[in-house]
């Protein structure tokens, strides 16, 4: 091996730094596994360590047992390391630029060192090229285990901060729920505290109204007590039955039943209200099974409510259809059409949110009774669902059941 060729070999390559850095910049512009580099602002980020590297190279090839310079090999690959994992780089593209740099080195300039030095043959050409292999390799682990050092401190640092935000978001869930579960308590019991005196005053109009002595002109007044009570007593019940929907206390007592017989059930009982308003209720019962097991007067009220929801946007002389019909063996549809205002397409997808009303709406009420009747159908497996043209078109309910078997539960 003769020494004084491989050092005119580094100062060779060290007069050449510059082009052999720019026909490495070319061949990773053109490398498609090198990507990350699009990003970088210009090609002083992307050079980073070679001129460094180069210099290296030169010393180690003047002095192949210089333990300094190959410690110096080593920090400036750990700096390069860290720098590409901040630039955003890949693992594999750390790797393939440092391949990139051995392949120009070891085999373009050293063949054309060669040329021009006859001397650079048999155990000297084989020295060189270790030299520079070796290099190269320890640029390619030292950069390389930087960089997954870099990797792992950083996801260190997301997963403590991931454990920290998954602590806080538990924290405020826990006191969100705990605000709730208080709401909930709260609403429960004011419910049931602001119903409690209504009884004795409904008791009370009740017996005067069965009163014979009783005049005329005071039971109409007595009458209008009655009817306020009761529709404070409703508001009551929607009241406590959010809270035991939300707190998940809602309980069925489940019995084989006809829903034809409910639905009249229900129609009954408004209508008092058809006849002052001259509403025209149209009935067609025409589906061959309404066996249903249900809770009765959970259906029942669901039936009263959208019966009472279109009362109230029908006007006086308007019309509310029903009509029931199967759909296949397993199901039984039952549809409410009025000829009132319809409901917005805006507000249509919101109409069974609690406390959901339309805007403006003059008519009283929390705003409760379709989403009550939604989370009593949805716990009986079934549907309800709303549609409408739009304004003045009038509205369908439609309420989907499950038919019975043929044992009772």
């Amino acid at each position: 091996m003769d020494q004084k060729v491989l050092s005119e070999l580094g100062d060779y390559l060290l007069a050449h730094r510059d082009e052999i850095i720019a026909e490495w910049l070319r061949a990773v512009a053109q490398n498609p596994d090198i990507i990350s580099d699009d990003h970088l602002n210009g090609k002083s980020e992307l050079v980073d360590h070679l001129p460094e590297l180069c210099q290296n190279l030169a010393e180690l090839l003047k002095s192949p047992q210089s333990d300094e310079t190959r410690a110096d090999v080593s920090n400036a690959a750990r700096v390069h390391g860290k720098y590409r994992w901040r630039q955003g780089y890949r693992l594999e593209e750390v790797i393939r630029e440092t391949s990139v740099v051995r392949r120009i080195i070891s085999h373009n300039w050293l063949n054309a060192y060669a040329r021009e030095a006859r001397k650079l043959d048999g155990e000297t050409r084989t020295a060189a090229e270790n030299i520079i292999h070796q290099a190269v390799d320890d640029v390619i682990s030292d950069s390389a285990e930087q960089f997954v050092e870099e990797q792992l401190k950083a996801t260190s640092h997301l997963n403590s901060q991931l454990a920290d935000a998954l602590a806080e978001v538990r924290e405020q869930k826990a006191a969100a729920n705990a605000a709730n579960d208080t709401k909930d308590r709260f609403l429960a019991m004011l419910s049931h505290e602001l119903r409690t005196p209504l009884n004795p005053i409904l008791l009370w109009a009740n017996a005067m109204l069965a009163e014979k002595q009783t005049a005329p002109s005071l039971k109409e007044d007595l009458q209008m007590i009655r009817r306020n009570v009761e529709l404070e007593i409703s508001l009551i019940d929607d009241l406590l039955d959010v809270a035991r929907i939300t707190r998940g206390k809602l309980q069925l007592h489940l019995q084989l039943s006809d829903a034809a017989a409910l639905l009249r059930d229900a129609l009954e009982m408004v209508k008092a209200e058809s006849v002052r308003k001259q509403q025209e209720i149209r009935v067609e019962l025409s589906a061959s099974n309404h066996r249903v097991t249900v809770d009765r007067a959970r259906i029942e009220q669901v039936f009263w409510n959208v019966l009472k929801n279109a009362q109230k946007f029908t006007p006086e002389g308007g019309t509310i259809s029903v009509r029931s019909f199967n759909e296949g063996e397993e199901k039984v549809s039952f549809e409410i059409t009025d000829s009132g205002k319809g409901i917005e397409p805006d507000l249509l997808p919101k109409i069974f949110e609690m406390f959901q009303q339309a805007a403006g709406e003059p008519l009283g009420g929390l705003g409760l009774g379709l989403a009550i009747s939604k989370a009593i159908i949805e716990s009986h497996g079934g549907k309800i669902y709303a549609s409408s043209k739009g304004s003045g078109t009038g509205a369908t309910f439609t309420i989907e059941l499950k038919t019975a078997q043929d044992e009772v539960p």
